[in-house]
Order: structure tokens, then sequence, then C-alpha cells
């Protein structure tokens, strides 16, 4: 490789030539390029927001390769190796620069999960432990998504009463089912291309050209408005968490009297936060209050925390400030960046404050075991953590 041009486009630098131009590299510019190219390798995978590599280990164009199949189960839409749960099975050890969400062993919860905990419990354990987002797998007990009333098209297979079945109805929607019911949800209802390639790398994500936070962007809503959710994306899906290492969840506390007495749930009530989005098949777990006593009938989401009563302590406070705990988050009215502190009377409780995501080893998907919340038993954490004096 003597000649200077070749040199340049092994480097992937041709550009830097165009006809007119002096094409003969001066030793100054070879070592800004050298340099250049060895900053580039020396960066960690794990701090590269969008993905980066070969074409091919992500994508195969025919789904052959001497003379085999490159996966049996495919080929796939846009051209993939392989379906979403194909690439995202494995064990996390804090090398892995995929995030994996099912495990073909049992993991252990909080050690070797991430974030949205793992499919593996509701895949091997039982229904309750998790999302059945898999057709392989439909919930042997529910026929739709708990305190779910939509229907948007397809009656039985509605996107929003079932991950497990897939979507019947009109447009580029129809035979979507599973992750992509949640993950990757272009506003025009097209097929899920190009998320993976989007530049997630700001500290705050919280557009369409970033894919939103975790790919959680949602289709058109009323009057043509699209929404997604707004976050801090943890740089290796939480797993490892620390007080000051950790997700951060946007939340909005809104008008609960127009949620409780409309119904007008979801992405255009509540903003980007993570609890519409989940909303959005749970509609009735948001309306936790009785309109005519006024009385909590569910658990609160998105509702601030109160620098009062049982609540003062809440998070070990002290004059409204905490330590935040990765195993309890809390949803924030802005966000900044990652906090190590809880503060009552603005932070908020909300639907990832108690389950998880995907998964857990526990019922209802929570991230403890609620039944092992005895009152006055002396215990701490999970429930105890904002009710400081029900232990």
């Amino acid at each position: 490789m003597d000649n200077p041009e070749d040199r340049k486009r092994h480097l992937g630098f041709a550009h830097l030539s165009s006809p007119g131009l002096r094409t003969q590299e001066t030793p100054v510019l070879s070592a800004a390029v050298a340099l250049l190219f060895f900053l580039i390798l020396a960066i960690p995978l794990s701090s590269i927001a969008q993905v980066t590599g070969p074409c091919s280990n992500c994508h195969t164009m025919h789904n052959s390769q001497n003379g085999t199949d490159v996966n049996g189960d495919g080929p796939y839409a846009a051209l993939v190796s392989n379906s979403c749960v194909g690439c995202h099975t494995g064990t996390n050890n804090g090398s892995n620069t995929t995030p994996y969400v099912m495990s073909s062993v049992e993991p252990v919860f909080n050690v070797n999960t991430l974030a949205g905990g793992n499919f593996y419990w509701v895949e091997n354990d039982n229904d309750n432990r998790g999302h059945n987002a898999w057709a392989s797998n439909p919930d042997d007990t529910l026929s739709q998504a708990p305190m779910s009333y939509r229907s948007c098209g397809g009656g039985a297979t509605s996107c929003h009463l079932s991950l497990s079945n897939a979507y019947s109805g009109p447009g580029d929607w129809n035979g979507r089912q599973g992750c992509t019911k949640c993950h990757m949800l272009a506003h025009d209802y097209g097929k899920p291309k190009g998320f993976h390639h989007k530049d997630d790398s700001d500290t705050i994500i919280d557009t369409e050209d970033e894919g939103y936070y975790r790919f959680l962007q949602k289709h058109t809503t009323g009057g043509g408005a699209r929404h997604g959710v707004k976050g801090i994306e943890d740089h290796d899906w939480q797993y490892t968490r620390s007080a000051s290492d950790h997700n951060e969840y946007y939340g909005f506390e809104g008008d609960r009297d127009e949620v409780q007495d409309t119904g007008n749930l979801g992405m255009g009530t509540l903003g980007h936060t993570m609890t519409a989005y989940c909303v959005g098949c749970h509609p009735y777990s948001h309306m936790e209050m009785s309109s005519t006593s006024g009385s909590w009938i569910r658990h609160p989401s998105d509702a601030v925390i109160p620098n009062t009563g049982e609540y003062a302590g809440a998070f070990g406070a002290g004059g409204g400030t905490g330590t935040y705990d990765p195993a309890v988050p809390v949803a924030r009215a802005s966000l900044t960046s990652v906090l190590n502190t809880v503060t009552l009377g603005s932070d908020m409780v909300m639907c990832l404050s108690c389950h998880v995501a995907h998964g857990s080893p526990y019922p209802d998907m929570l991230r403890w075991d609620y039944e092992a919340m005895q009152v006055g038993g002396g215990g701490s954490g999970g429930c105890f953590t904002c009710h400081t004096d029900k232990n």
C-alpha cells in the first residue's frame, strides 16, 4: 500500500483529496490523521451511542452464506440477521455492548439484570412475572393488558390489548408483534427501520431524531402530535448502579382533575413521561382517585412525594433531601443530569418506581416481594422506602 491515495482510502480519509488539491501528505497531516485514527480506536464501545462497526454484524444481504442460512428462522425485515430476542439474549457481564434482556439460564435480579429486568421469569416461571411479549408464550390467564379498555382497531389483536398477539389491522402496522409494539414505534406506522442508527449521545434524550429514550416512541396521537419518552440513558443500561449511576426519568404531575374526570389519558395529557407511555396500554392504572369521594383507589403514579408526615423521611431524607435508590427510581419534573439525591416535594413516584418493564422474579413485575412487606416487621426498602412509619 505505497500509493498515498490507497493509504487514505484504507483509513477512510479519501475525502481529504479532491481535484485541484495536492494529494501528497505532509508529515504534519500524516501525524494528525494517524493520531485521530488511533484516538477513535481507543474510544470504549460502551461510550458510543449509535451502532458502529461492520454492517455484517447486524445485516445479511440474502440470509445465505457458504450454502447455509445465516439464521434458520430468517430472513427478517430490514435485512437484519437476527430477531430482537435473538440479538438480546445472553448474560450481562459488564463488558457486553448489547443489552441482554432475555437469559437462557436464570439471572440474579439486580446483579446481572439491567434496568428493565429480564424476560426469563415470565418465559420460564409464571405469566405474572413479566410482559408476555412473544407469540410462543401468550398469557394463560389474561386476555388483555391489566386495566386496559382500548381497542384502537383490530379487536382482540389490537396493539394496546396484548403484546404477544400480532396486530391485525390497516396500514403498515399489520403483523407487528412483541418487542416492537413498545420499542421503535414510527409515527407514520412504518416499519421499525433505522432506530439503532439514531444518535442518542446527548445527555437528555427527548427528540424524534434521537429515537427518544430507549427507542420508546409513540405513534401519532390526537391532533397529529407525536410523543416519545424523555430521559437520561445510563451508559451500561444500569448493569452497574448506585445513587450516582442510573437512568433518569421524566415525570409530570399534570392536571389530575382532568385525568380523573375525563379519562383523557396517555401521552396527550401526561407528556413525554414514562408513565404516559405505560398508560397507553394500562390507562385505568392512572385513574387513581374516586371522582366522588376523592379517596385513593389505586396507588398514584406521577404524583409528587410529599415532604410531610411519614414521607418526610423517605429515601432517608432529612430537610427534604434524601439519597437516590436505583431499586426505587423516581421521576423528575425537569432533567439536567444524573442526580444522587431525591428532593421531596418535587420528585415523583411513577410506574417504574415499583415495577420493571420486562420482568422480575416477583409477581406483577414488582421490584421486590410484596408479600414480604410486613407492617410492623421492621423491614426496609420496597414499600417502606416511602412509607417510613409502616415497617
